[in-house]
Parts: C-alpha cells; sequence; structure tokens
C-alpha cells in the first residue's frame, strides 16, 4: 500500500481561508487573502499548485457565480471546504460506485462531443480526462464519461503526439500554469490545432482560457490564433493554433502577474 502524503503549512493555510467563506471564495480572494497575512514570496508562485493538491487530502466542491469585477459581470469559481477525505491514497482501479457516480452526472451525454445515449445510440464509459501515465489520478475531478469514439480519438490523439510520457509527466506537474499550457502547445506543434480538451487537461484550472490569453503579453510574446467550428452534434469549439513562441522567462508566471500590477497602476493613474 503506497503510503499516503501529508497536507503542508501552505495547504492548511489555504483551508484555514476556505473554512472562513463556508459559501465559497475565488481563487483570486484566497491569494489576496493570503498576502494580507503574509504570504511569502516563494509560496506565491506555487499557490495555484498548492490549490490543487488540496484535492489529495481535503473534499473540495467548486460552484459557479456570478460576480461583478472592474464593473462588468463576469462568472467566476469558487471553492467550498468540504472536510477532511477517508482515504487520501491512489491505488487500485476506479471503484464501481465512483463509475456509476460519473456516468450518473453526465446525463446520457457525451462530456466531450455531446451526443447522447438516446439520440446517437452511443455507449459512455468512464475516462481519466489526465492519462495516468500523464500523472493522472483515480480522483473524482479527474474522471469524465464520454462515448467510444471520443475515448478511442483521445487515446490515438494523445499517442500521436511526438512527446513521450516521462516528458507530459513533467509537463504536467510544472509550478507554472503557463508553462504547462506553452508546452503543450509546443508539443502539438507550431502551425497545429490543439483542441481545448487536451489544454484543459494539462491546465488543471477552471479559468485557463484566461491564462492562455496571457501568453500573449509583451513579457512572454507568444503569437496564438483561435479557430472556431461546431462540432457534428452542434456544439461551438475552439481549437488554438500556436504561430510563434520565444523562451521562457525566469518564472513566467510570476513576470505576468507584475506585469498586470504595473498596467493597472499605469491605468489608474491614467484616471487620476
Amino acid at each position: 500500500m503506497k503510503k499516503a502524503s501529508r497536507p503542508g503549512a501552505i495547504h492548511q493555510r489555504i483551508v484555514d481561508v476556505m473554512k472562513r467563506f463556508p459559501d465559497g471564495i475565488s481563487g483570486g480572494q484566497i491569494r489576496q487573502q493570503l498576502e494580507r497575512e503574509g504570504l511569502r514570496p516563494e509560496d506565491q508562485t506555487h499557490l495555484d499548485r498548492r490549490k490543487r493538491d488540496l484535492k489529495k487530502w481535503f473534499i473540495i466542491k467548486t460552484v459557479e457565480s456570478a460576480q461583478v469585477v472592474n464593473g462588468k459581470s463576469r462568472k467566476v469559481t469558487l471553492y467550498r471546504y468540504g472536510g477532511k477525505r477517508k482515504d487520501i491514497t491512489d491505488e487500485g482501479d476506479v471503484s464501481i460506485r465512483v463509475k456509476a457516480e460519473v456516468l450518473h452526472a453526465a446525463h446520457g451525454r457525451c462530456q466531450m462531443c455531446g451526443k447522447t445515449v438516446a439520440e446517437d445510440e452511443i455507449k459512455l464509459v468512464v475516462d481519466h480526462k489526465k492519462p495516468r501515465a500523464w500523472g493522472g489520478t483515480n480522483d473524482r475531478e479527474n474522471l469524465w464519461a464520454i462515448c467510444v469514439p471520443c475515448n478511442s480519438g483521445k487515446k490515438a490523439y494523445f499517442n500521436s503526439l511526438n512527446v513521450t510520457d516521462d516528458f507530459m509527466k513533467k509537463v504536467t506537474a510544472h509550478e507554472s500554469i503557463h508553462v504547462r499550457i506553452g508546452e503543450t502547445l509546443k508539443a502539438v506543434g507550431i502551425g497545429k490545432r490543439t483542441p481545448p480538451e487536451i489544454l484543459e487537461v494539462v491546465a488543471d484550472q477552471e479559468d485557463w482560457h484566461k491564462r492562455l490569453r496571457e501568453l500573449r503579453y509583451p513579457v512572454i510574446g507568444w503569437a496564438i490564433n483561435t479557430i472556431g467550428y461546431k462540432t457534428e452534434s452542434g456544439r461551438k469549439k475552439v481549437d488554438y493554433i500556436l504561430r510563434s513562441y520565444k523562451a521562457w522567462p525566469e518564472d513566467p508566471t510570476g513576470k505576468i502577474r507584475r506585469f498586470e500590477r504595473d498596467r493597472e497602476r499605469r491605468n489608474k493613474g491614467e484616471d487620476d
């Protein structure tokens, strides 16, 4: 039996913040609360990963909420503390009970292409969003129900990437979400279409679309295009195409945050 890991001090601090907001708190608000409490610079850089790690030891629920930010209404993800996990190891196969929960939550619809069991006569299977070979776990959050063709196509697509499992395991475990997304785009290749499903897997964060757009900031300087289309089921989707990229600066996520703070200060100065 694999020995269970334990949360660190920063993990416990994040949980303590969540407990103070039983109705939910956003990732940005968690950061603000911890910064007020004297969060160290070295912990600020890795805060997103520490927040993701919580799922190993605690039940963290998420809920979508509409909030007004800078005078505009937008959807944000709120995190709620739901207690400690009874079993924090990740050994063995997915249990029958968990598989049943995943299939029930899909309501008879493939969570990748949108086709339904009733109308399209598909069969749903429980799949790991992030492959086990890339470091994916049996956690409920890493499981979804997709149809057999999508499952086969996903496996074939991942296998077609000119990368090893060890490389992708290292990429998906990187501290910086920007590096995780960027290295995946590079792995797919210049000028080639990267579907959102793979980026969502490696990003492991709800607001990964914004993180991808931030790669276009001048401090990173990547050129990324989008191409919209409709699936056979009529769903609107967007693929991403990497046109060019530059070498990573030291601490790219920190550099992006500093750029945003400087821009905000300049904008406030202009308003004054």
